[in-house]
């Protein structure tokens, strides 16, 4: 499941821009839809790393906090392919510094995301703790009815 679409991105980053990001032919007119998936699935393989702690996926539906936290760390993906990292955006790296500082809070337990339909059946639901303890002993030797036999005093 994707965050985000090609569309969003484009709200987001002019197309000139994008076909300049994505595009390794500096003749071309549009953008390279191959590699902007790929910034998108980077994207998508961040958040889900981070949520799996936390909820079952895929998610029924994208709260908008994801999809802007998708599309900071997809643009962050596609400056990221200019050589040697030049002309990076400072405004680029803070958005998605904070994407993952925000994304490793919703990991932690920190921040809870605005899932639709929260309390209802049917609704997205967290992912079961991990670390349960079963323990295996023996049978007890002293037990109620063991202690029954004796009068007490």
């Amino acid at each position: 499941m994707s965050y985000t679409t090609d569309p969003d991105l484009l709200s987001l980053i002019p197309e000139r821009t994008l076909v300049q990001l994505s595009a390794d032919d500096p003749q071309a007119l549009l953008p390279d839809w191959t590699v902007v998936a790929e910034a998108r699935a980077y994207a998508d393989g961040q958040i889900d790393a981070r949520l799996r702690q936390r909820y079952a996926l895929p998610l029924a539906a994208v709260p908008r906090e994801l999809k802007d936290w998708a599309l900071a760390l997809a643009r962050l993906w596609l400056y990221s392919r200019r050589p040697d990292g030049q002309d990076l955006p400072e405004a680029v790296r803070t958005a998605a510094k904070d994407a993952l500082s925000a994304l490793d809070a919703v990991r932690d337990g920190k921040m809870s995301l605005a899932l639709p339909g929260a309390g209802t059946p049917g609704a997205e639901t967290l992912a079961p703790e991990s670390g349960r303890v079963l323990v295996k002993a023996p049978q007890r030797l002293f037990n109620a009815d063991l202690f029954a036999r004796y009068p007490r005093s």
